[in-house]
């Protein structure tokens, strides 16, 4: 080996800090000095971003070989990169994919102009300026030391007609750098290897695990090259597959022949649109570059509604745009991972990201227009559908937040477009009960008179009247799906058994509950009488006292005269008692002393005592004008039919029922079977259902 230049090494002394060093005269002068782990240690490298180091090594190949080419017009050159895997025995078996092994680096190597006395002095200074007029920050290499042990740089080239070779490891652990050239054999053409290795946590884990993927967002980053003639043949070899990345380039991408122009205050922007005829992309995005890196990614589909992945089914392709222009260069940050770009401007006095996103996505949306449009009538036609057939309570909504019902997503499944659908009614009554509480404010201040603000009320009692019936409408929607999870649930199962009498008691009214417990919407006794949806007091599966060991009626209802229905219990006589009992569908095992009407006559005889108290201790007081309303909501089976008939009791026109008014217990006693509860609930129930077309 034959030193030629730099005899030294050049050191990095104690206190870490990287010094070249030249002899001047009899002077040693110190050119350069930089805290290098320091200097790593505040690179900002987001974890998320582990390919970043080798996109800046495959970038500097690019630029190596646009050196050498500017003074060798026939060079050819070429970026090989090796994807190294941690050497663990390989799964054989077929079908199985052998790219298993975790990733530990990348070997990149090119033919460009090598490390020669320029780029090696660029290499050693910090925040270098020599490739700034392509937009290099000069702070690539410390991304290698962020995410890897080491990188091993070895560099073939003629230097004053002699070819020699620069080989060193440039790591934190190495106290010196080998700056000296050694003299070798003539080459075919230049070399230059540099090896990432060992890649750190958390970058690692982050890493791709496939070689294509890998390959393709290469790709997406070295955009802008692919579309140049004179870009450098790239190749990924990962173990026994190669890719290369100009051949995906020309097979995956449509690119439009001109880009579109346009301006955002004072700043000129140039778009690319382009057509990515690839599934791997996943998504339609837009790529921000600056000095021909890309430097951001942005999902467009979450900027522009109708835009999601079925355009790829649809048509065929993903779209992709490509983002340049000086306000983007000069704004990139240090590492390029990021704009110095404010998000949202807040005086409108500069550019924000948000007003470059928003004037993208308007020529998206232009370039897009026929596909867009399409969606967009196929999404209206279904959220219209939707509300008529599923959820009518939401139909105000497309008439007074048209805006907002525009703004979800095409292809939602019924369950997402509900949430959405009820985060918009949501808002509309927020801001209707706003809008009322202002105009009341206003005439109670006297800022205004009723005639004055005539037509604002118009529209706003417009508003309140249309909610009113989106909330009656949700509603009836809600008795439609009760009726038919009762018709369910008196139907034997796949087994031949019929549901659990509790499934109809907590569909009538939720056990061991009571109205002082639940919210009005909660319990359907609607089903029985409409008027037992309004009463006083309701106790379900509770027994009298609150004691365990007492008889507990299924469901008992307390109530008084209308005039003062809303009073608590202080004691006074009430005029109305209602008690339900239900039984399992289809039992027939009834007897004389134990079937649902002894059974409710012996609550009434215990209510009738005055000694009965409520959940709360209050007693339940009854007197010569109580009425009592007993109902045994179950199936009449041949036993229960003999038991009633022995009663005295009267069958129903329809058949479907039996009844008795009983003298001396004052109580009207019925007995409804589950089909008539159903045919009749429907029947009544039936003209709001066909107005709102369920």
């Amino acid at each position: 080996m034959r030193i030629i230049k730099n005899s030294g090494k050049m050191k990095i002394i104690s206190m870490l800090k990287l010094k070249k060093w030249s002899l001047e005269g009899a002077k040693l002068m110190a050119v350069f000095s930089i805290d290098l782990p320091g200097r790593v240690k505040n690179f900002e490298l987001p974890r998320t971003k582990p390919l970043m180091p080798l996109f800046e090594t495959i970038v500097n190949s690019i630029y190596a070989i646009e050196e050498r080419q500017q003074n060798d017009d026939k060079v050819n050159g070429y970026i090989n990169i090796e994807i190294i895997r941690e050497p663990q025995m390989r799964v054989q078996t077929e079908g199985i994919d052998s790219s298993i092994n975790d990733i530990t680096g990348f070997v990149v190597t090119d033919n460009g102009i090598g490390f020669d006395e320029n780029n090696m002095k660029s290499f050693l200074q910090s925040d270098s300026t020599y490739r700034a007029e392509k937009g290099g920050k000069g702070v690539g290499r410390f991304a290698w030391l962020k995410a890897f042990k080491e990188a091993d740089i070895e560099s073939s080239f003629i230097d004053a007609g002699e070819w020699v070779r620069r080989k060193f490891c440039f790591t934190l652990e190495q106290n010196e750098i080998n700056d000296s050239l050694e003299d070798i054999d003539p080459l075919t053409d230049n070399k230059t290897i540099v090896a990432l290795k060992e890649c750190l946590s958390p970058y690692k884990k982050n890493l791709p695990k496939k070689g294509e993927v890998i390959a393709t967002k290469i790709m997406q980053h070295c955009f802008i090259y692919l579309m140049s003639a004179k870009c450098p043949v790239i190749k990924v070899a990962d173990e026994d597959q190669t890719y290369n990345i100009n051949e995906m380039f020309d097979e995956r991408i449509k690119k439009e022949s001109e880009k579109i122009e346009f301006k955002i205050g004072n700043e000129n922007f140039s778009l690319l649109h382009t057509q990515i005829e690839d599934a791997a992309f996943g998504a339609s995005k837009l790529y921000l570059y600056a000095n021909d890196r890309m430097v951001q990614e942005v999902n467009l589909e979450k900027e522009i509604v109708d835009l999601d992945k079925n355009l790829f089914s649809a048509k065929g392709y993903y779209y992709a745009g490509i983002l340049s222009g000086k306000f983007l260069d000069e704004n990139v940050g240090t590492n390029r991972t990021s704009f110095d770009i404010s998000d949202t401007a807040e005086d409108g006095s500069e550019i924000s990201m948000d007003d470059i996103i928003s004037n993208v996505a308007e020529n998206v949306q232009i370039y897009l227009a026929d596909y867009l449009s399409e969606v967009k009538g196929k999404k209206e036609e279904r959220v219209r559908s939707y509300i008529k057939d599923e959820a009518p309570q939401y139909g105000h909504l497309l008439k007074y937040m048209r805006e907002d019902v525009e703004a979800i997503k095409p292809y939602l499944p019924d369950s997402k477009l509900d949430d959405e659908l009820y985060k918009i009614k949501r808002k509309f009554d927020n801001q209707l009960k706003k809008d009322n509480q202002d105009i009341i404010k206003t005439l109670e201040v006297g800022a205004t008179s009723l005639d004055s603000y005539q037509e604002k009320f118009q529209k706003q009692f417009a508003k309140i009247s249309e909610a009113n019936k989106a909330s009656l409408a949700e509603y009836v929607a809600h008795r439609k799906v009760i009726l038919e999870l009762l018709k369910k649930g008196i139907q034997s199962n796949d087994f031949g058994k019929y549901s659990k009498e509790a499934y109809i008691h907590n569909l009538i009214y939720p056990m061991r509950r009571t109205s002082d417990e639940i919210e009005y919407q909660a319990h359907n006794l609607w089903l029985i009488d409409e008027r037992l949806a309004y009463c006083e007091y309701v106790s379900s599966d509770i027994p009298f006292d609150n004691n365990p060991r007492e008889d507990r009626t299924d469901v008992m209802i307390l109530d008084k005269p209308v005039a003062v229905s809303d009073e608590p219990n202080t004691g006074r006589e009430y005029e109305t008692i209602v008690i339900l009992e239900l039984k399992k569908p289809m039992r027939n095992d009834y007897t004389q002393a134990e079937n649902p009407i002894i059974q409710m006559l012996g609550y009434v005889d215990k209510i009738s005592s005055n000694e009965m108290k409520d959940k709360n201790g209050r007693l339940i007081k009854t007197g010569t004008n109580t009425q009592f309303y007993l109902y045994a909501v179950c199936d009449i089976t041949s036993k229960l039919r003999k038991i009633a008939e022995d009663f005295d009791f009267i069958e129903t026109p329809d058949k479907r029922g039996m009844y008795k008014y009983h003298d001396k217990k004052r109580a009207y006693i019925e007995i409804l079977s589950f089909d008539k509860i159903i045919d009749d609930a429907g029947k009544r129930n039936r003209i709001l259902f066909e107005k709102l077309g369920i």
